[in-house]
Parts: structure tokens; C-alpha cells; sequence
């Protein structure tokens, strides 16, 4: 029943996912024929400032309301804790994001573009999820989180082909992606209003108090859930920012298109992750960890099957969609692709692991990790990645993987 009721939550979010990712595959193919490589490899580097800043300062604390909903009588303090520390992390990364840009401009070159990276930063500060992500996971609105991808991917889809259409430059692909995001963290925001202020107005929280303990365990668990995210930058952004200033500006621009092929051929983790959490939080809450165990075991092989399909239906058909999708230019990093696709795929198989972990309350044990294969990562990026260029960002990866999963 359990595994049952997993696929099926996951179906809502897989096709909005899947849908999503497709029209972002779309739009970077688009993106490229229109800029060429080497500017599209500066949009991307300019895109990454803001989204690592983004991913520094949204700690992520759904998942901590989720775990605290579900033994917390007084829904509205788990919700103000929430709320507050969204809002101290969106003030802040905003001001150091604006901070730094000058001097991330001058290290690659990209002065020019400093005062269109300040005006972005507002990203940052839109950027903070964690009630709405939270209270709609929690009350299983799981086809508004899959509207939310679709409305950006979309949105984002029609302006790159109007920029396409009227060849506009880099200032126009970087703005538009980044409102594109924006308006969808407004519409999931706007699903959840309902909720968060049903939980304000029940009279029953009114006899109800959070103790101070409670408090200092839930803000531990929050804390220990942003270092790991923190931690797991590298993988997520970071590691495009050090391809482009350890190989070349064009490489960071490739390597962006080789992460959005292997997203759309392993989107199924998202969504399994999203509702495998809830879940799990549940189950353990009743202590049925062999009902736990079951539906992992099944998860690892219903993932492994679909990504290794994927992976060897795009390898072999390689030098056929490359130029037609994106340009001819890429075929150059045919073996690169096949490569992360295959190391991808495997990796894909194994995510389960990390909801299950996370429920478990291996916080800690989850950051050291994180931050040892991430460590890795960006020390085997810069010394690998001017030797062998691409080949060593994959090695990079592979090792970062393989530690994680292990």
C-alpha cells in the first residue's frame, strides 16, 4: 500500500517535472542556437552567481515544518519559526549577493554585465519557499508543486523563443530566466495562503504552546539541514562556476547543456524524493520500518530500470539529435555526454537514500558527508579540470557520487 501510494503522489509531480524539464531542455537548445557557445557560457556563469547565492540563503526549512507538523500540536509556531528565519536568510543573502558581484564580474571578465547581476539578486530574496514547499507537501497539494515548474518552464520556453525570434542578447536570456523562476515561487506562495492562514485563525492553537525545547530541537534540525544544503553546492551550481574559471568560459556553457541532458533523462528522482519524505516521516512515526525497507528496495530498482533505458537510447542515437536540437559544435563532448549520462543514471538509482536518511534524523552524519564528497569535488575540479578539461569535472563527479552513495 505503502509503495502503492508513493508512485502514485509521485506521478502527479513527475509529470509536471518531466513536462518541465523538457521545455527547459527546449529552451537551452534555443538559448545556444541563439548566443552560440561561448555566450551562452557567459549567460550561464551569470546565472549561476544569483542561484548559488539563492541556494546559500534558502535553508530548506520544509523539511524541517514537515517533520515538526507531524509532532507539534500548534501548527501556527512551527509556521512563524519558519517564516522568520526564511525572511532573516532572504535580507542577507540578498545584501551579499550584491556585495560580491563586482568582484565576480572582474574575475571572469564580465563588468559589463555587474549592474544586470545586482538587479537579479531580488532572486535571492523571492527565493524563500520553505512555508509554502512545507504546508503544501504536508496537506499532499502535490499538483500545485508540479504547476509550479510547468508555469516557469513554460513561461520561460515562449520568452527565449521571442528572443530567439528578435535576436536579443545575454542581458535578455539571463532576466527572463530568472523571472520565469520568480513567477512560479509566487504561484506556489499563492497556494498555500489558504493553508498557512487556516492554521493562523484555528482557535485551537490558542490553548496550545510550543515548549522551548521543542523549539531549540526544531531549529537545531533546521540548522543541520541548511549546513547540508550548504554543503551540496558545489554539485548543484558551483561546480559550473569552477569549470568556467579552470577550463574556459565555453566549457561552463557546454558543461550547462550536458546537466540539462541528464536532467531530463533521470526526472523521476524528484518527485519520488518529494513524497518519500512525508512518507517516511509517517512510518517512522509508527515505527514500520519494514514497510520502510520494502518500498526502498522497490524504489532503487523501479529507478534504475527507466534511467539505464534512457541513458542507452540517447548514446546510441548521440550524433543525430546533438545537431539538431542544440548545434554541431557540442558533437565535440559526445563522449563527455554519454559519460555523465551513464555515472548519472547510476547515481539516480540510489537517491531514495537521501529522504530516508534525512527522516531517520541523521542530520549531522548527512553534512559531514555531504561536505567531504563536495570538498572532493571542488578539489578534484581544479586540479583535474586544466589538465584533462571536461574529463576531469566528470571524474570530479563520479568520485563526489560515489562517496555520497557509499
Amino acid at each position: 500500500f505503502v509503495f502503492y501510494k508513493l508512485i502514485k503522489q509521485a506521478s502527479i509531480l513527475l509529470g509536471g517535472n518531466l513536462s518541465a524539464s523538457i521545455l527547459n531542455f527546449f529552451s537551452v537548445a534555443i538559448a545556444i542556437k541563439a548566443l552560440g557557445i561561448e555566450l551562452f557560457g557567459v549567460a550561464t556563469l551569470l546565472q549561476a552567481y544569483i542561484l548559488v547565492f539563492s541556494l546559500c540563503f534558502n535553508p530548506k526549512a520544509w523539511q524541517g515544518l514537515i517533520k515538526y507538523f507531524n509532532i507539534e500540536k500548534n501548527k501556527k509556531a512551527i509556521i512563524k519559526l519558519t517564516l522568520r528565519y526564511d525572511l532573516i536568510c532572504a535580507l542577507v543573502g540578498t545584501v551579499v549577493a550584491v556585495l560580491f558581484t563586482d568582484i565576480y564580474a572582474q574575475f571572469f571578465n564580465l563588468s559589463e554585465y555587474s549592474e544586470l547581476i545586482k538587479w537579479c539578486t531580488l532572486y535571492v530574496f523571492i527565493n524563500q519557499t520553505s512555508v509554502a514547499i512545507g504546508v503544501l507537501r504536508y496537506t499532499e497539494r502535490y499538483r500545485a508543486l508540479a504547476m509550479q515548474s510547468v508555469i516557469s518552464a513554460l513561461l520561460f520556453f515562449i520568452l527565449a523563443w521571442l528572443g530567439q525570434w528578435y535576436e536579443f542578447g545575454v542581458e535578455y536570456f539571463v532576466g527572463t530566466y530568472l523571472v520565469s523562476l520568480s513567477i512560479g515561487i509566487i504561484y506556489i506562495q499563492l497556494c498555500s495562503c489558504n493553508y498557512v492562514f487556516r492554521y493562523f485563525t484555528n482557535k485551537t492553537n490558542e490553548n496550545q504552546t510550543i515548549s522551548r525545547d521543542s523549539k531549540k530541537s526544531y531549529n537545531r534540525f533546521n540548522y543541520g539541514v541548511h549546513l547540508t544544503a550548504l554543503a551540496d553546492i558545489p554539485v548543484k551550481q558551483l561546480d559550473t562556476i569552477l569549470v568556467g574559471a579552470v577550463v574556459s568560459v565555453g566549457a561552463a556553457g557546454a558543461y550547462r547543456v550536458i546537466k540539462q541532458i541528464a536532467t531530463v533523462t533521470t526526472k523521476v528522482t524528484g518527485p519520488l524524493n518529494q513524497v518519500l519524505y512525508p512518507e517516511i516521516n509517517n512510518l517512522l512515526a509508527d515505527k514500520a520500518f519494514e514497510k520502510i525497507k520494502i518500498a526502498m528496495l522497490k524504489l532503487i530498482l523501479l529507478l534504475a530500470l527507466p534511467s539505464f533505458f534512457l541513458v542507452l537510447f540517447a548514446s546510441l542515437t548521440i550524433n543525430y539529435w546533438v545537431p539538431l536540437v542544440f548545434t554541431h559544435e557540442l558533437l565535440m563532448y559526445k563522449w563527455q555526454i554519454i559519460t555523465f549520462l551513464i555515472i548519472h543514471a547510476a547515481a539516480t538509482a540510489f537517491t531514495p537514500i537521501h529522504p530516508v536518511f534525512l527522516a531517520l534524523g541523521y542530520v549531522k552524519k548527512l553534512f559531514y558527508i555531504t561536505l567531504v564528497s563536495n570538498i572532493i569535488l571542488c578539489i578534484s575540479i581544479v586540479f583535474l579540470g586544466p589538465k584533462v578539461e571536461l574529463w576531469g569535472v566528470l571524474i570530479a563527479i563520479f568520485l563526489q557520487y560515489l562517496l555520497t552513495v557509499l
